[in-house]
């Protein structure tokens, strides 16, 4: 089975001990959200660095200082946003067992082909935008995508290709064998707001 669902976000800390490509935690999109994105869209950025268990939120407030305008950070949704992404940063130390992670967060995203990351698994969260699309198994003829051949041959089954919702919490393997994905048309074609988690292989 390429995906399960977590009954909620902390049931994704068993992520390493299961089998899945794919664990995902959906969420609603919280009130004020749209307002404040829609907004925070209209500009371009993309900031990386690293984030601590212990100081995710004050990390998370020093990346982002300089790359967002004042009056985005002076909309009360905008503390709400970081503390969510506090939350999950604190949550993805716990599923890799570090308190070290690699963080990126930005508007602009350019995989169209799809891939594997290579990494050994990956968070991501789209807080605005479309969300990643993602190939379930059988769905996908992996030997194209070995040859590197293009997205058509790639996908056996066009209605089969899924999408990650907004603000809903995934985590898939990379390597070799993990999920294939890409990043989806509407959001090659126009901003989006997405973080990145990886494990810090330096801490």
């Amino acid at each position: 089975m390429s995906i399960w669902y977590a009954d909620d976000l902390s049931a994704l800390k068993g992520f390493v001990n299961r089998q899945h490509k794919l664990e995902v935690s959906k969420r609603e999109v919280p009130n004020g959200a749209a307002m404040f994105f829609q907004n925070l869209m209209k500009m371009s950025f993309g900031v990386a660095g690293q984030l601590n268990r212990k100081t995710a939120a004050d990390d998370l407030h020093y990346l982002l200082e300089k790359e967002i305008p004042a009056e985005a950070k002076d909309n009360p949704f905008y503390e709400v946003w970081l503390q969510d992404m506090a939350k999950i940063s604190r949550l993805f130390c716990d599923v890799a067992n570090h308190n070290g992670i690699r963080v990126w967060i930005g508007s602009k995203r350019g995989c169209a082909r799809y891939h594997v990351d290579n990494v050994p698994y990956r968070l991501l969260v789209t807080y605005a935008g479309k969300g990643t699309e993602w190939l379930p198994e059988e769905a996908s003829d992996r030997g194209a995508y070995a040859r590197g051949e293009p997205n058509e041959n790639i996908i056996k089954d066009r209605s089969a290709k899924q999408f990650i919702e907004q603000w809903d919490v995934a985590i898939f393997r990379g390597g070799a064998s993990g999920l294939l994905h890409r990043t989806p048309d509407p959001a090659l074609q126009a901003n989006s707001i997405l973080m990145r988690l990886d494990r810090d292989v330096h801490n």
